[in-house]
């Protein structure tokens, strides 16, 4: 299985574009393109803090994630029927630990894939009304070629697309990282400690 720091540095290959909407206009592929736009940025301008000061890199990185990576959510479905038992201070918590762990893991994978051929695929069907879709991508390289799906859903309280989901090449991060959660309470039996050792490099 392909390590998950790999997996988010072929996210970053993977969405590559260099298309820029204005906020008020993007649509759930002009999310994820404008999102790269952005991510791009950070990694031309500020790569160097990895080294020299990862801690501001991971900032900037999160900077870009997080109005448009719907983490609380995910969070929630990491912890699956857990949830269910977590006290809002627990859901809280972990909802910060993952996110931190995620941006980290995500910062140190970008530089992992140089240049690809990506191709996006248009949305199948219209839009409409539908508040879930899948967006596909694909980029070919000197491995091969790589498809990746993002699922990004309509916030309610917003209106605005946000991402819930990446699957790449059929490895559903969200329920990869679901499988860790269960597996470390099985181990463990406590909220509290799978929560506080909770490491998205596990």
């Amino acid at each position: 299985m392909v390590k998950l720091v790999q997996w988010f540095g072929l996210w970053v290959a993977l969405v590559a574009s260099s298309v820029v909407v204005k906020a008020d206009a993007l649509g759930p592929q002009q999310v994820i393109e404008q999102l790269t736009v952005d991510m791009l940025r950070v990694v031309r301008e500020e790569r160097h803090l990895l080294d020299e000061n990862p801690e501001a890199f991971y900032q900037s990185v999160s900077n870009v994630l997080s109005p448009v990576v719907a983490f609380d959510y995910i969070a929630k479905g990491v912890m699956g029927k857990y949830a269910k038992q977590a006290t809002p201070a627990q859901k809280s918590t972990f909802s910060d630990v993952f996110q931190m762990n995620l941006i980290s893991t995500y910062a140190k994978g970008m530089a992992i894939y140089g240049d690809r051929d990506i191709a996006v695929e248009p949305l199948k069907g219209e839009l409409g009304a539908r508040r879930k879709v899948t967006i596909i991508q694909k980029v070919r390289g000197d491995d091969g070629e790589n498809v990746v799906s993002y699922t990004m859903g309509k916030s309610k309280a917003t209106q605005e697309w946000m991402l819930l989901n990446v699957t790449i090449n059929g490895i559903n991060l969200g329920n990869s990282f679901r499988s860790q959660f269960a597996q470390a309470m099985k181990k463990k039996g406590d909220l509290d400690q799978v929560i506080n050792g909770w490491s998205a490099k596990s």
